[in-house]
């Protein structure tokens, strides 16, 4: 799918991301608890550089706009902040090691993602002016 320029770096990102979501869905699927451990603790040790940062970037960029606008973009956008705040709370659970919390949080995060390249991101490019845009890319 062709991305407006604005934002292709957080389409990268969430390539990225549905990449952490297989590895989390297929390491808890394996139930080695060695390998649900390692994965966590990895993921709790990158989080809040690499998936909070995007999370914060999104929240500054394309939220604040859809939560002064209304229909479809709004109410997408209040669920995604409330599934980021979801995942953060995930994250910071993980150092147990628990491979249902490493499936669900993959889970919720594939969810996530799709949700906002398929759906979320069309509106943007339909609803945002110039300089929403702009300033997505900014924050990038």
């Amino acid at each position: 799918m062709k991305r407006q320029q604005e934002l292709i770096s957080l389409s990268r990102e969430h390539h990225q991301s549905l990449r952490l979501a297989k590895q989390c869905l297929d390491t808890a699927a394996t139930g080695d608890e060695a390998k649900c451990i390692a994965l966590c603790e990895h993921i709790a040790s990158i989080f809040d550089q690499e998936w909070d940062r995007h999370f914060l970037n999104e929240e500054k960029s394309i939220f604040n706009i859809t939560a002064t606008l209304s229909g479809k973009i709004h109410e997408l956008g209040k669920q995604l902040v409330d599934e980021h705040n979801k995942m953060r709370a995930m994250a910071a659970q993980m150092h147990p090691g628990d491979c249902g919390k490493l499936a669900d949080f993959g889970a919720l995060l594939k969810d996530h993602t799709r949700l906002e390249e398929r759906e979320l991101f069309p509106l943007v490019e339909a609803q945002f002016s110039a300089e929403q845009l702009q300033l997505i890319e900014k924050n990038t």
